[in-house]
């Protein structure tokens, strides 16, 4: 549950920031999707090859 709510929070300060510099809705939506997206499959990545098994 944490990764998923760093992936929301690491998406929404992106998303944020992007719409700050930028001021385009779309590119703040897609920023923030990619950044959330990049955080859960980079944590899944970690899991998976140090896995203890």
């Amino acid at each position: 549950m944490r990764i998923f709510l760093l992936g929301l929070f690491l998406g929404g300060v992106s998303g944020g920031i992007a719409q700050h510099f930028t001021g385009d809705p779309q590119l703040a939506t897609a920023v923030g999707a990619v950044a959330a997206i990049a955080t859960w499959l980079g944590t899944a990545t970690l899991i998976f090859v140090f896995d203890p098994e």
